[in-house]
């Protein structure tokens, strides 16, 4: 609970000493130098500047809860916490309690964040933005198939008002540059017949350091790209706004305007990829996607259609002979 306690203190964006912190807490300059050394063992980057004390780096920047509450209390409900195992999982939790208002989950570290197919998000503390999404929509779970596909329209929507011009990736990649920037996570509760329940998880790298070096593959934040940093909370506000907009506009409408809308974005359009399914494989030209969500390949063997699952899209590193265009 110090642990806890001290790092709130250091939240706040400026240098504390370690005499007015051994003041505040009520014990001695060593026992504060021992807890930073605690702090930093796990993980948490702290900014030592002799004569001024203690502070988190520049880029680590952590959620101002009370600005989130005053900005979003009127539309969700906001679950904000310094950790979270899954921002999924809260909101899971929160459902089991009542479906009646849109809730949103958001954290400045995740311990146990996944992506599609299990994989472990990545999330350095404060520095990125790992949040989701839990709304009850009229719709049986069948309707729900292209969800992935108009969440990431959103975020690009939304950075291409910053000048972010970022692309897609079938059904859930976002990036930036070439590289990874974020990514998408849909869960749904429900049955045959709606309701049914909406978790969608976005994972995006905002201020992340290129000192990073954990991740297997390469990465862009939008900081590095833009060369400034970002303001988190900001940045979840209106991320969480037009995400929630736009799948009021999915229920209502359907996919029409996200087909085209995601042309725009697809990062493969009209290139051969490579589709791997565990052990199975199938090589042709990524045509885009249909009014489901699902993905239009042209193969050797005619236009196949591709749902969402444990599926691994990339770019065919060799052409094939038989692959038509």
């Amino acid at each position: 609970m110090k642990l806890e306690a001290l790092l709130e203190c250091l939240c706040d964006g400026h240098f504390h000493s370690g005499q007015d912190l051994a003041t505040y807490f009520s014990t001695s300059r060593a026992s504060i130098s021992n807890w930073i050394h605690k702090l930093e063992a796990a993980g948490y980057q702290i900014h030592k500047l002799p004569g001024k004390g203690y502070s988190l780096p520049t880029y680590v920047k952590p959620l101002n809860f009370e600005y989130l509450q005053a900005s979003l209390k009127d539309e969700f409900i906001l679950l904000l916490n310094r950790h979270s195992a899954s921002t999924n999982e809260e909101v899971k939790q929160y459902f089991k309690q009542q479906t009646e208002q849109a809730v949103l989950a958001a954290t400045d570290k995740q311990t146990a964040g996944r992506g599609r197919r299990g994989r472990v998000w990545h999330s350095p503390f404060a520095q990125n933005l790992y949040f989701s999404l839990g709304l009850t929509v009229n719709l049986p779970l069948s309707a729900l198939s292209g969800l992935s596909l108009v969440v990431g329209v959103a975020v690009a929507d939304y950075l291409r008002q910053l000048n972010i011009y970022t692309e897609l990736k079938w059904p859930n990649d976002i990036y930036l540059d070439g590289k990874k920037l974020g990514g998408i996570l849909i869960e749904l509760e429900g049955d045959f017949e709606p309701p049914c329940n909406l978790i969608v998880g976005v994972g995006l790298n905002v201020n992340m350091h290129s000192d990073e070096s954990e991740i297997d593959q390469a990465w862009q934040s939008l900081a590095s790209y833009r060369g400034e940093l970002f303001s988190r909370d900001d940045l979840l506000i209106s991320l969480s706004r037009q995400i929630k907009q736009y799948i009021e506009e999915f229920v209502q409408s359907g996919m029409s305007r996200f087909v085209q809308k995601w042309a725009q974005y697809d990062r493969y359009l009209d290139k051969q990829v490579t589709l791997m399914s565990g052990n199975n494989k199938k090589i042709g030209i990524n045509r885009g996607i249909d009014q489901l969500g699902n993905l239009l390949l042209e193969t050797q063997f005619g236009m196949q259609t591709i749902s969402g699952g444990e599926i691994s899209l990339r770019a065919t590193e060799k052409a094939d002979d038989h692959a038509q265009r």
